[in-house]
């Protein structure tokens, strides 16, 4: 399994790359989307993805996170979200299996970026089809992430059949499940989270759980050292 690059290493001998996902319609205004930003930031997690961005937030949005040094992800739903969050400077296009097909993830792999695909319902020969694709139209790699809500892990050593970095969309309650899958080989961990009204509630939470990842990660070989949370 090749590592790919998210603005760092991302792979099997790198520490766990955590994303803190959250819901612009629940946030609901651009100032809660800057304190999302922020509180991502502030509790040393790689990456935000926010879902149901507006269009009209997203440059200032990319500038904010670009000032606090934390990758920005946002899913791309249709070819002219390829085109703006290629020109925004995502790091990566974060894209879901359901609304996809292979034209659209031959296109997205044209950006020369790296790609995380949400898998959803698909099979075992989809998947397969769908990294076939990636790999012959771009050299960004993909990585393929499944969303899961329990301690059933064993979807990860599918994943892993397909010789790409993989990882959960864990949208359970605390720290568990995601340190379950760091053992269980996920070099990726999004976790679904609400801000709630005062932002700073969520920092130790979050900044448990992130320390924790890394820590898992960590006793999984000797020469396992993190470096950059």
């Amino acid at each position: 399994m090749q590592a790919i690059d998210f603005g760092r290493p991302v792979g099997k001998t790198h520490p766990p790359f955590i994303i803190a996902a959250f819901d612009c319609r629940e946030l609901a205004t651009f100032e809660r989307a800057c304190a999302a930003i922020d509180a991502a930031a502030d509790s040393h997690c790689d990456a935000i993805k926010l879902v149901g961005m507006p269009w009209s937030w997203s440059s200032r949005l990319y500038a904010r996170a670009e000032r606090r040094r934390i990758a920005m992800l946002a899913p791309a739903l249709d070819e002219k979200a390829i085109y703006r969050l290629d020109w925004l400077g995502a790091p990566a296009l974060y894209l879901v299996y359901d609304w996809s097909d292979l034209e659209f993830v031959a296109r997205a792999a044209r950006t020369g970026k790296p790609i995380v695909l949400q898998v959803g319902t698909a099979s075992e020969a989809e998947l397969a089809e769908v990294v076939a694709t990636a790999r012959t139209n771009g050299n960004g790699g993909i990585a393929l992430v499944q969303s899961v809500v329990d301690h059933e892990l064993a979807c990860l050593d599918l994943l892993r059949c397909h010789g790409a970095v993989v990882g959960i969309s864990d949208r359970s309650h605390g720290p568990a499940l995601a340190l379950a899958a760091i053992s269980r080989g996920a070099s990726i961990v999004e976790k679904r989270l609400s801000l709630g009204r005062d932002g700073s509630r969520l920092l130790p939470e979050v900044a448990s759980i992130v320390r924790g990842c890394e820590q898992a990660w960590a006793a999984l070989a000797a020469d396992h050292r993190w470096v950059f949370n």
